[in-house]
């Protein structure tokens, strides 16, 4: 059986359905941030995943046929984590998505996130025309694509948390951890 649990990003965000999950597998996988924050619900085997990349999905897998096993999310696993990329059963968790709209005050129903997270987001900026816009940002993202907008930085959440208002433009990331959020 195999268990995909978002783990939140905080101490603390893990869910009891979510706790009972990881104590009762035999097997738990996950980055070493994510092992930290479920640290004490761990009671099988636990293993840090290095390389995440389709080989190390499908030996997850394979193991998930004989064993009960677990793969750890940060944040909520069907918000730019894992849940698309292993075939098992989803319990969500508390996003970073979640945590910046709330920080922001924003609802989530008028805006767009997008993962730009070691990828280009040029495409699909246009849609910031209708909607606010939330980006998923690290430090390869460049900011002045949003022009004069009114915006917000929010990097390591969590953390030692920063937000920053300005123009998107004038908008400098120095984290991989970072959303950029923008106002229509």
């Amino acid at each position: 059986m195999l268990n995909i649990v978002g783990v939140g990003i905080c101490e603390g965000q893990i869910t009891e359905r979510a706790s009972k999950l990881i104590s009762r597998a035999e097997v738990v996988f996950g980055s070493r941030r994510a092992l930290m924050l479920a640290s004490k619900f761990i009671s099988g085997e636990f293993v840090e995943i290095k390389k995440f990349e389709d080989e190390t999905y499908r030996e997850i897998e394979k193991l998930a046929e004989k064993r009960n096993v677990v793969v750890l999310s940060t944040g909520d696993p069907m918000v730019a984590g894992l849940g698309k990329r292993l075939k098992g059963n989803v319990e969500p968790g508390i996003s970073s998505v979640q945590l910046a709209l709330a920080r922001l005050k924003e609802d989530l129903c008028s805006t767009v996130v997008i993962d730009a997270h070691a990828r280009k987001a040029e495409d699909e900026l246009e849609l910031i025309e209708r909607r606010n816009l939330l980006i998923l940002a690290d430090r390869g993202f460049d900011p002045s694509l949003l022009g004069k907008r009114r915006a917000a930085l929010i990097e390591d959440i969590c953390g030692n948390e920063r937000i920053s208002f300005g123009r998107a433009e004038e908008l400098r990331i120095s984290s991989d951890y970072s959303i950029v959020f923008v106002w229509k």
